[in-house]
C-alpha cells in the first residue's frame, strides 16, 4: 500500500511504498525522478551525499533516465548491475553523480535532447509557465532564474524562438531539430569504445578476459590500436579513432605515457573516460597529480576487472 510522501531527491510529492519482498527498502514513484529504491535505514551511511547540490544533480539524472524510458535503479553503496531488486539494478550514488554533465557542450547537448522529449510534435509550443515545480531539471539548472537565463541563451543561438509579443511561449526551431537528429544518431548508433592501455604480453589476459569481455557484455565494441614501435608520436589513426568512439577505457598499469595523452585528449573532446589500474601499480599512479583526482577501478585479476568495469560502463555511459 502506497502513501504520499516527498521524493528524497527533488522533494516533490510522490508515492512511497514498501518494496515487495524487501522489508527494509522503499520504492519511490516520482513524476520527475521516476521509480527508484532506497533502503529505509542508514541513509547517511549507505548513500554518500556530501553536498545539498548532490541531491539536485541526482534528481536531474533520474529525470533524464525517466524521459529516456530507462529502468529505475536501486541505490546501494556499490554498483553491481548483475544484482537487482525487483528488476532494478544496484547503482551507487557516486556513479550516478558521475553522469551529471561537466562541460558546457554536455549541458547544451543533453538539454536539447531533454527538450525534444517534451513535445508531441516538432513545432508544438512550449510555455515557460507550464514548466512548473521541478521542470528546470530538464535543463540541469537548479532554479527558475538560471533556467530562464539558459533559455535566453538557447534563443540567442537559434535553438528556440519566442512567439512575437510573448516572453513565455516558445517553439523549437528547425536548427534545434537538426541538432537533435545528429545527437540522436550519436547517442543511439555509436557503440565504439576505445581502449588505451599497455599492450604488453603481461596484460594480454587482462585485456581478453577483463577489458574486452566487459565492453562486449555491456553491448559495445572495443577498439584497440597496437603500436609496436611507439616513438612518442601520436599517430593520426589514434586521434581519428578517439574522435569516432563513444567513450574511452584508460588503463594506467605500466604507466605508459601514451595512455595519459589519449585519456587527456578524450577528456578534451568531452568523451567519457573510465580509469582503471592494477592493484600493484596504484602506488606509482598516486604520484601523477593529473589522474589521481579521478575515481579509478582498482583490480587484482582479469575477472575482478571484468566485473567492476562492466558495472561502471552500465552505470556511467548514457
Amino acid at each position: 500500500m502506497s502513501t504520499e510522501n516527498n521524493c528524497f531527491f527533488c522533494n516533490t510529492k510522490c508515492e512511497v511504498f514498501q518494496t515487495p519482498d524487501h522489508h527494509l527498502a522503499n520504492t519511490y514513484r516520482c513524476k520527475y525522478c521516476g521509480e527508484y529504491i532506497l533502503l529505509q535505514k542508514g541513509l547517511s551511511e549507505v548513500y554518500d551525499i556530501r553536498e545539498p547540490s548532490d541531491k539536485f544533480k541526482i534528481a536531474c539524472i533520474l529525470n533524464e533516465r525517466r524521459l529516456k524510458k530507462l529502468v529505475g535503479i536501486a541505490f546501494d553503496n556499490k554498483t553491481n548491475k548483475e544484482k537487482k531488486i525487483c528488476g532494478f539494478p544496484l547503482v551507487s550514488v557516486g556513479d550516478i553523480l558521475d553522469e551529471f554533465p561537466k562541460k558546457a557542450s554536455d549541458f547544451l547537448n543533453r538539454t536539447l535532447l531533454n527538450l525534444s522529449r517534451l513535445t508531441a510534435g516538432p513545432f508544438d509550443c512550449i510555455s515557460r509557465d507550464d514548466m512548473k515545480e521541478n521542470e528546470h531539471l530538464l535543463l540541469f539548472n537548479q532554479n527558475r532564474k538560471t533556467r530562464d537565463a539558459f533559455l535566453l541563451e538557447l534563443a540567442e543561438q537559434g535553438f528556440i524562438r519566442f512567439n512575437i509579443g510573448s516572453s513565455t511561449l516558445f517553439i523549437l526551431t528547425t536548427k534545434f531539430w537538426e541538432m537533435v537528429e545528429n545527437l540522436q544518431k550519436t547517442e543511439v548508433g555509436n557503440k565504439r569504445a576505445f581502449v588505451a592501455m599497455w599492450f604488453d604480453k603481461s596484460m594480454d589476459d587482462y585485456y581478453k578476459n577483463g577489458v574486452k569481455k566487459a565492453i562486449e557484455d555491456a553491448g559495445y565494441v572495443p577498439v584497440r590500436i597496437d603500436l609496436q614501435n611507439f616513438n612518442e608520436k601520436i599517430c593520426d589513426e589514434i586521434i581519428a579513432e578517439i574522435k569516432r568512439t563513444k567513450f574511452l577505457i584508460a588503463d594506467f598499469s605500466g604507466m605508459r605515457t601514451g595512455v595519459f595523452f589519449e585519456a587527456g585528449f578524450a577528456k578534451g573532446l568531452g568523451r567519457e573516460v573510465i580509469f582503471t589500474v592494477r592493484k600493484e601499480d596504484i602506488e606509482g599512479l598516486n604520484e601523477h597529480f593529473d589522474t589521481r583526482q579521478y575515481n579509478h577501478i582498482v583490480y587484482d585479476s582479469p575477472e575482478d576487472l571484468r566485473k567492476k568495469l562492466y558495472n561502471r560502463i552500465c552505470a556511467t555511459i548514457v
